[in-house]
């Protein structure tokens, strides 16, 4: 499955120093006296970093060259500092040149001084009128201030004959978004991040007409709402001037997506529009956890750039697809993830929800054979020994749902169950097989309780 990458550049300091920590001077550079104090830069690069900007909506590519100037605004009680400072190598870490600028001075008769670091640009050469920085740190009040701990400015004492080192963060720059950044002595760690987009209609009734949803969704980083959220965003439905309909655009959400499996908690609460007014405006209409690795499955495999978005009907008498779900619709949910048997490329997600006695299951997969794809509940909760299959998860009239012609296959279907067969159910205990046409099998998923 191939991934849509984009890359934010996390940076984090290793330590803070002092004059009385043991470190020795660099040649040629002037011993720091007892009225003045030193801010000395520097970065640690890991080898495989690979940046792209940040952007909420789309994210143009950032430059892949090295570090080779830091620009530093910072200001003091005796003054300002604007100074462009060479960025050089030592074989392992990056670190700023000497510069005398970064010199700060004392206020007479005081032992400190307070100093904010207010702008830090990163430059791939020598920053000129039209030369734009490679990275910059988000400010307080930025769209971007969630991605780091500590957004500039960032306020600090110097001591006389000190050396400061103070924790840092930075982000790829987009030149759309001018956020000014800063920070002295930093090591750069990438963290990826993948693109998801929603987008939803609302229906006053089963019956009645869709209408482009408003709505407001809120995300957090883990399995539930714990927190402040990453994301607080709002879609605008407008007008259109010229044939009276309404529209909005898509959604969407730059999420990290770390080598590990991620998962992000959202919340979708309905809005009135200038089309619509529902009693239902200011309730959460949907929640629930998604993973990066799900979120995958709504990009082309031919195209990278390319994804579906997340499609929500609210009211319109069709359940909406997981791994959202209503709140507060009493039920219980399970989810399986799909992976390959054998010489199979074929990955997805199956999904079972159990309400009352009717049971939806929904199953999303790539990577198939084109036709036919029998798929079944087996007895066992391991796939390393799922057994027999005890359901089929087919259509009425004994039809299994079909991979179509790029391999891809979305199903859902609701049963209605006996009471024996809720009681005897033990969802989480049991697993999803893929198969092809003649019952070779091609994935399998473990269910558990989300």
């Amino acid at each position: 499955m191939k991934i849509f990458k984009n890359y934010f550049m996390g940076v984090a300091i290793v330590a803070m120093l002092f004059a009385s920590c043991s470190k020795d001077e660099n040649a040629g550079e002037p011993k720091v006296g007892d009225e003045m104090a030193t801010i000395s830069l520097g970065a640690v690069l890991n080898d495989f970093i690979r940046n792209q900007d940040v952007s909420k909506q789309s994210i143009p590519e950032c430059s892949d060259d090295a570090p080779m100037y830091a620009r530093v605004v910072l200001t003091h009680e005796l003054g300002e500092e604007d100074v462009v400072v060479p960025i050089n190598f030592d074989g392992t870490t990056y670190f700023t040149d000497y510069d005398e600028d970064l010199a700060i001075p004392i206020p007479a008769g005081e032992t400190t001084t307070a100093v904010s670091l207010t702008d830090f640009w990163v430059y791939s050469e020598e920053p000129g009128d039209t030369t734009l920085p490679i990275w910059v740190a988000p400010k307080e009040g930025s769209d971007y201030e969630n991605f780091v701990n500590d957004p500039l400015p960032i306020n600090f004492d110097l001591r006389a004959g000190s050396k400061k080192y103070v924790d840092v963060e930075v982000l790829c720059f987009d030149d759309r978004d001018v956020n000014l950044y800063g920070y002295q002595f930093f090591d750069l760690v990438p963290i990826p991040l993948i693109k998801f987009c929603l987008f939803g209609n609302f229906c006053p009734s089963e019956d009645g007409r869709h209408y482009v949803a408003g709505y407001t969704v809120n995300v957090w980083m883990g399995s539930e709402a714990v927190g402040d959220p990453i994301y607080t965003e709002s879609n605008t439905v407008e007008e259109d001037e010229t044939t009276g309909d309404y529209y909005s655009d898509p959604l969407c959400f730059w999420l990290p997506d770390t080598a590990e499996t991620d998962t992000y908690y959202f919340q979708i609460t309905l809005n009135n529009t200038d089309e619509y007014s529902s009693d239902d405006a200011g309730e959460v209409i949907l929640a629930g956890a998604i993973t990066d690795d799900e979120i995958k499955m709504f990009y082309s495999e031919d195209d990278d750039s390319t994804m579906d978005y997340y499609h929500f009907n609210y009211g319109c008498g069709n359940d909406n697809p997981p791994p959202f779900d209503d709140p507060r619709t009493e039920a219980k949910r399970y989810k399986a993830c799909l992976k390959n048997l054998g010489d199979s490329n074929a990955v997805g997600f199956a999904y079972l929800k159990l309400q009352g006695n009717q049971l939806t299951a929904t199953t999303a997969a790539t990577e198939l054979t084109p036709g036919d794809v029998p798929q079944h509940i087996h007895e066992n909760a391991t796939c390393a020994d799922y057994g027999s299959p005890i359901w089929d998860l087919d259509y009425t009239g004994d039809v299994w749902p079909e991979a179509d012609a790029a391999g891809n296959l979305f199903y859902t279907r609701t049963f209605t169950l006996t009471p024996a067969q809720v009681a005897a159910a033990n969802l989480d205990l049991r697993t999803a097989v893929l198969h092809e046409a003649d019952m070779t099998p091609l994935a399998c998923g473990e269910f558990e309780e989300y």
